[in-house]
């Protein structure tokens, strides 16, 4: 623990001013125990949370098994073997910049193969429950991230927020390919 308490502290202290460097010093001004990071789950873990939380595991197991028991495995890597080897052949090589030649090329791949209803069930789930969190917990996720960019230097909130933005965009994108290609699904 002392050994990883050091190495964090000069990291925080050599990446001052930087997003990482600034989170890493206030995780240790924090924190400095396991009982301190016992005690702060504890302050934010209300009866609600763990209900949800609870209740999303269940829902994560059960798409599990129904992805099991469909055989979406073979047919999800076929599919997506198939659209990153089409979007690599035409200059995408790096798909975390998806918008532009990517997303053009994710755009041709989708106008001959249809997403597999498995992959569609799954990110239908996906948005159902960020639909959920963002209405019964976009208040408290607000104050964290008003609480955390407060300890941010300038050159840090300005690195956090380029990133938030690069995010959205790529994300946009990304929605764009998938909204015009939705399958029909049973």
């Amino acid at each position: 623990k002392a050994v990883v308490s050091t190495q964090s502290g000069h990291y925080g202290r050599a990446s001052k001013g930087s997003l990482l460097g600034d989170l890493a010093s206030m995780a240790l001004d924090r924190f400095s125990s396991a009982d301190d990071i016992q005690d702060f789950i504890e302050e934010h873990l209300t009866e609600g949370v763990k209900s949800d939380a609870s209740a999303a595991a269940e829902e994560a197991q059960a798409l599990a098994k129904g992805w099991c028991d469909d055989g979406c495995t073979s047919s999800t890597a076929r599919f997506l073997e198939g659209i990153f080897g089409h979007m690599n052949g035409g200059g995408c090589d790096d798909a975390s910049e998806f918008c532009g030649e990517c997303q053009s090329r994710a755009a041709s791949y989708f106008a001959r193969n249809q997403l597999p209803c498995c992959i569609e069930k799954v990110v239908r789930r996906g948005i159902v429950a960020y639909d959920y969190v963002i209405a019964n917990y976009s208040e408290a996720l607000e104050s964290y991230g008003a609480a955390v960019g407060s300890g941010l230097s300038a050159s840090g909130l300005a690195e956090a927020k380029a990133i938030r933005d690069r995010v959205v965009e790529e994300f946009g994108c990304v929605s764009a390919v998938y909204s015009a290609n939705r399958p029909e699904c049973a």
